[in-house]
């Protein structure tokens, strides 16, 4: 008699092997799904790669899952509840970015996503996972810019988080341009601007042809009076920038730095 493909398994394979494979196949079929959730955002299925990852992990207990559920829910939301519910929505190529769709209200259903709380609690049992710093930092980042949660920190004490949490983040080698930008700005918006010099400059390192952090460093460098700094970063990002509502305003802050350069020539030493 021809023995089911699992018991022939259970048979040949010891107590202790099989213990040790089990765990190995689970990890393996969980990075597979990770994979594919991954691949649907880049296809613009962003409902469809939610609904995976919370099939992978409902109650939000896994490092790697929660991860890429903030990834994608701070990212690609068409709508939010305070950054703690999200909806989404599976895209065509030629349909409007989520952040056009949140504009208009599309009126999707929400899934439950306590960002903040979620991220908090896994850092605090994985101490030394070190992404978990930086997707707080993107979190905090997040709740700057579209000022749609966590009203009653103040702006000042949300760069502060994003300053701490991407710091942390940067020490233990996880960031990229875009953490360092944030890491920079928060700095800038601070008026801290001396601060601000290194994570631009790193950004600008990361990703030479990211025109905002040019534009950025332009105006840091002219509040430290660099004028000849700022203007070969004004200009880069005047080159730079493919729109032009964008070019405009570099445009203008390269005109204001002229204008400071040639105030200071003329002064009488």
């Amino acid at each position: 008699m021809r023995l089911p493909l699992l018991l022939l398994l259970l048979l040949l394979v010891p107590a202790v092997g099989w213990a040790q494979t089990a765990p190995a196949t689970a990890d393996a079929a969980q990075a597979t799904a990770l994979r594919r959730a991954n691949q649907l955002v880049l296809e613009r299925k962003y409902e469809s790669a939610w609904k995976l990852l919370r099939l992978l992990d409902q109650m939000n207990l896994d490092p790697a899952v929660a991860l890429q559920k903030t990834s994608l829910a701070l990212n690609y939301y068409t709508a939010t509840d305070d950054l703690k519910r999200f909806a989404f929505r599976d895209l065509k190529l030629l349909d409007l970015s989520p952040d056009s769709l949140r504009q208009l209200g599309v009126d999707t259903p929400y899934y439950s996503f306590p960002a903040r709380r979620v991220l908090e609690k896994l850092k605090n049992k994985y101490p030394d996972n070190y992404k978990l710093n930086r997707a707080l930092g993107d979190y905090y980042f997040t709740v700057q810019q579209c000022d749609c949660a966590e009203e009653d920190l103040g702006e000042d004490e949300v760069f502060r988080r994003t300053i701490q949490y991407y710091q942390q983040a940067h020490d233990h080698g996880q960031g990229d341009y875009l953490s360092y930008f944030a890491l920079g700005y928060s700095y800038q918006r601070l008026g801290q601007f001396q601060e601000s010099l290194a994570p631009f400059v790193r950004s600008i390192q990361l990703r030479p042809n990211y025109a905002t952090a040019h534009l950025n460093l332009a105006f840091v460098y002219l509040e430290l009076k660099d004028f000849e700094k700022a203007q070969t970063h004004a200009r880069r990002a005047v080159e730079l920038f493919p729109d032009d509502a964008h070019k405009q305003d570099a445009a203008f802050l390269l005109s204001q730095i002229e204008e400071r350069m040639k105030a200071t020539a003329a002064k009488p030493e």
